[in-house]
């Protein structure tokens, strides 16, 4: 199992009630292959940079996930035949940089662990 971060805009022509339950049906997506949403952040509506489908606005919404390793493929395959959804990027999440320092068993040049 792997950890990701799921980046979504979704159509602002779709009311709170529709981006619910598109967001529902994402995280059932999500949990199929025995993954599971950690943690879902509601960033609200944004201005995009350029217009996308001829839209000038998206909500946006990030997901931390945990997924196993050979699934993230199949996961885009299906967000990408979701209408509701204008763009969204599926990256593995990075572990924290604390993390890399506590795993320094003292022994390592500092330079070493953040390659």
């Amino acid at each position: 199992m792997r950890d990701y971060e799921l980046t979504l805009v979704i159509s602002p022509d779709l009311g709170s009630e529709e981006t619910k339950t598109l967001l529902t049906k994402i995280k059932k997506i999500v949990e199929e292959p025995k993954g599971k949403v950690t943690k879902t952040n509601e960033w609200g509506r944004k201005d995009l940079a350029y217009p996308i489908a001829k839209k000038q606005v998206g909500y946006f919404v990030l997901l931390e996930i945990n997924l196993p390793e050979d699934q993230p493929k199949e996961i885009e395959r299906k967000l990408k035949l979701e209408e509701g959804i204008l763009r969204f990027l599926l990256v593995k999440a990075e572990k924290p940089a604390s993390a890399k320092v506590k795993a320094n068993k003292g022994g390592e040049n500092v330079s070493q662990v953040f390659k």
